[in-house]
């Protein structure tokens, strides 16, 4: 079929710049080096729509331009939304002109496809990723220290894996199972599950998340045959978020069992310190398989040998116990607190980013400043200082890793004392 959206077009000028700088600020501002081979190919796609061309020649530019974003690990969510403004433009545009109905059906017809056609180079390679990706997650499973709950999160890691195989191979025959309740997981989650975990609303809320996941699973499985590309793709995406968001939940639980296990600190009621590389150990393999990011954070109480030079050794341990009350009522119960040694503390605090994990640490220090401790007949308030790092796991762990994030943790920690201490620092 032959296109000719050229008398609309001739109508209305096309400013390639413009159209870059509205529709594709995934770019780099100023730099020359990404902005050129996208100009260069929409210089392509708007001289094609200028003259009759066939749909085949504009999505053989359009499959280039989605490899190139693909390269630049753009995600398809961006690219689509390029597309989708340039849809805009070529229909204003014979909207404007006063065309046939037909045409405008034909155009929208159109970019369906080339949006189909992008979305399906992104699907490619995005089961490749996304199996390899599980297949990295089971592992850290495998290398668990301490597994207790979340050992049946494998069960729906190799459930996904099966539905990324059978999309990328477009079989729906043995396709994997689609009701929550007879999985391998959701058979489990119906029975020893309840008596496991105790927190009534956290288990509606996976019931719920992983009912939802085979919801899509099933609207998949439903298409599967009729190569809807760009509904395929956001469908999965959706799974994948799903099932991550079970592992966090599962991954949190399984820390407060952890927590309960470990030996406490006679004096602080924190954790011992010989517990700290097993502790650490397990959080960074488990955040491999969640796909999540945790923070370590040194904690250095500020000017504590005065403290105990003018008021004792008893009040400064009494200093101490009151940090770690503190901590704990301002972190949750997957979170943890070891005593690293004196008046040294770390601080983890699983499944969350630099910026919230800055605030949990900002929010505790706070408090800890405004407290006062009544001991014989004085008032003893102190400070804390604090060096936090944030910590995404992309590789396999080892053993080198605790030392190497206790010393970034510990050089932002000498950045705060520097700046007079009572603070939080993160680079």
């Amino acid at each position: 079929m032959q296109y000719d959206f050229s008398v609309a077009l001739q109508k209305n000028s096309i400013d390639i710049d413009e159209f870059i700088d509205t529709y594709t600020s995934c770019i780099s501002f100023g730099d020359t080096q990404e902005h050129r081979p996208t100009y260069k190919y929409y210089k392509k796609i708007f001289t094609i729509f200028k003259r009759e061309f066939q749909k085949k020649e504009l999505l053989e530019v359009f499959e280039e331009l989605a490899h190139f974003k693909l390269s630049r690990e753009i995600p398809y969510i961006v690219v689509s939304n390029e597309v989708y403004g340039l849809e805009n433009f070529i229909i204003a545009n014979i909207c404007t002109a006063e065309l046939s109905s037909d045409e405008l059906i034909n155009s929208m017809k159109l970019f369906k496809s080339i949006n189909n056609k992008i979305a399906q180079i992104y699907l490619t390679e995005y089961l490749d990723v996304l199996i390899n990706r599980n297949n990295i997650r089971q592992s850290s499973l495998s290398d668990l220290v301490e597994r207790n709950i979340i050992q049946h999160y494998e069960s729906h890691l190799i459930w996904l894996s099966a539905l990324a195989r059978h999309i990328k191979n477009r079989d729906t025959s043995n396709f994997p199972e689609l009701d929550p309740s007879y999985c391998k997981f959701g058979i489990w989650l119906k029975n020893e599950a309840k008596m496991i975990i105790q927190n009534n609303s956290k288990y509606n809320s996976i019931i719920n998340v992983h009912k939802n996941l085979h919801t899509f699973a099933h609207k998949i499985y439903t298409i599967l045959e009729k190569e809807e590309y760009h509904i395929l793709i956001t469908y999965l995406e959706k799974c994948e978020l799903m099932s991550l968001s079970i592992g966090t939940e599962l991954a949190l639980l399984d820390q407060i069992l952890i927590n309960k296990k470990i030996s406490k600190d006679s004096l602080t009621g924190a954790l011992n310190r010989n517990a700290l590389k097993a502790v650490f150990e397990n959080q960074y393999e488990l955040s491999l398989a969640t796909s999540n990011p945790f923070v370590l954070a040194m904690c250095d109480l500020d000017y504590f040998k005065i403290i105990n030079d003018k008021h004792g050794h008893i009040a400064g341990d009494k200093v101490l116990k009151l940090f770690v009350d503190t901590v704990k009522k301002n972190i949750r119960n997957s979170d943890i607190i070891i005593r690293y040694g004196g008046e040294e503390f770390v601080i983890m605090l699983p499944a969350l980013s630099k910026e919230k994990g800055f605030q949990v640490l900002d929010n505790l220090r706070k408090s800890f400043s405004q407290v006062e401790l009544a001991y014989e007949g004085s008032l003893i308030k102190a400070t804390v200082s604090i060096g936090m790092v944030e910590i995404k796991p992309e590789e396999s762990f080892k053993h080198s890793f605790l030392d190497e994030y206790i010393m970034i943790a510990d050089k932002n920690l000498y950045m705060v004392k520097a700046a007079g201490r009572n603070s939080v620092h993160s680079h």
